[in-house]
């Protein structure tokens, strides 16, 4: 067996490793499903989250339980990361960003409450140790968040562009796709969300405003 066929078969085995690794941890930490999903979502590799991942977080948005334990996580890593950590926040406002084009409409509401905190991201600073500037993705990504915030009619074209996509690639015809009940637990199959209210963003219902908290974020200067 030659070198590449050993490095083929250690590399799955280390994300193996890796991916019970991150279940211990989901574990000990007590983190719910959610939580540990918007983890996963945003975690400290070089590579992006899945598809998949940011779709299931997306619909989760639109329980009110669900809703309740991703956003104050994303805002978390806003937070609670140190700057050298940067893949994590970037991953964040990709996250973020994400939701408010395809969750409910009181991410968007939630997300506007909090543009201040994401404000503060376009002054993000990291150096790495090969001298490259690795906050300016962060920089920039804050800023077009920021500004997506700031504009109702953006988020509502964007909002709008959103689902026609999803609607080409899953053929499904409704605004959400996936529902959650709105109190307990479960993926259901259906159209619209569970939440009443009516549309401003361009799709779905909100019931109102929730918020999460601010806060200072490190790395900033």
């Amino acid at each position: 067996m030659n070198a590449f066929s050993n490095l083929n078969l250690q590399i799955p085995d280390m994300w193996e490793v890796r991916d019970v690794i991150n279940k211990v941890k989901n574990v000990v930490l007590n983190y719910t499903e959610m939580e540990a999903k918007v983890h996963d979502a945003t975690n400290n590799e070089a590579w992006g989250a899945s598809s998949t991942v940011m779709q299931e977080i997306a619909q989760a948005t639109f329980n009110y339980q669900y809703f309740n334990e991703i956003m104050p996580t994303i805002y978390k890593r806003f937070t609670e990361k140190e700057a050298k950590q940067w893949r994590q926040i970037y991953k964040s406002l990709v996250l973020l960003e994400y939701l408010v084009k395809n969750g409910s409409e009181r991410v968007v509401d939630d997300a506007r409450s909090h543009v201040s905190m994401i404000k503060m991201m376009k002054n993000f600073h990291y150096v790495d140790e090969k001298g490259k500037d690795q906050g300016l993705n962060v920089r920039n990504r804050a800023k077009e968040l920021a500004e997506l915030l700031g504009d109702v009619d953006l988020i509502k074209a964007e909002r709008k562009k959103a689902k026609k996509n999803r609607n080409k690639y899953t053929g499904v015809g409704s605004e959400g796709g996936m529902m959650f009940a709105a109190g307990g637990g479960g993926y259901n199959s259906g159209g619209s969300s569970s939440m009443g209210g009516g549309s401003r963003y361009e799709g779905f219902g909100s019931d109102s405003n929730y918020s999460s908290g601010g806060g200072g974020a490190r790395g900033f200067g």
